[in-house]
């Protein structure tokens, strides 16, 4: 099983809709890592497929060939990177910033 953050501003319900109607691989949807991230389980062991799958999906889509968007597996800070580990110093780092400010 492969965890990939999807990262786009724009679409979200329709990358959504189409990565849970993907067959192979099938993917799930696990939650929102911000207001722009969500995470999916790729029942695959093969990264590089649901990377590849997950971006062609989303290029299917009407405006998918012109937005902004970003597909990285769990724990990555670029594509091509290396994969930290939950527990790693550096894994913390690829976590969306968590807000601080209190309201008064």
């Amino acid at each position: 099983m492969v965890v990939i953050n999807v990262t786009s501003p724009l679409l979200r319900d329709e990358i959504k809709e189409t990565l849970l109607a993907c067959e192979d691989p099938k993917y799930r949807y696990v939650k929102n890592n911000s207001r722009i991230e969500m995470q999916f389980e790729a029942d695959t062991d093969d990264s590089a497929k649901a990377l590849r799958t997950a971006k062609k999906r989303i290029r299917s889509l009407r405006f998918g060939k012109v937005i902004m968007f970003r597909i990285l597996i769990d724990g990555q800070f670029f594509e091509n990177g290396p994969v930290y580990k939950p527990g790693d110093k550096e894994y913390e780092a690829t976590r969306p910033a968590k807000d601080t400010q209190k309201n008064n």
